[in-house]
């Protein structure tokens, strides 16, 4: 509930859906963790 209430402050800030924040900050996650991964994979 706490991570909730705080993307709906940030959204109303940024004058943004909910969704849209969420979507935009998993998406740039992702594009950071494919470009520099944190967790190396090794093929075995």
């Amino acid at each position: 509930m706490l991570v909730w209430n705080h993307l709906k402050k940030m959204a109303n800030v940024l004058g943004k859906t909910i969704y849209q924040l969420k979507h935009q900050l998993s998406s740039k996650y992702l594009v950071s963790e494919l470009k520099y991964q944190t967790i190396k994979m090794t093929v075995i």
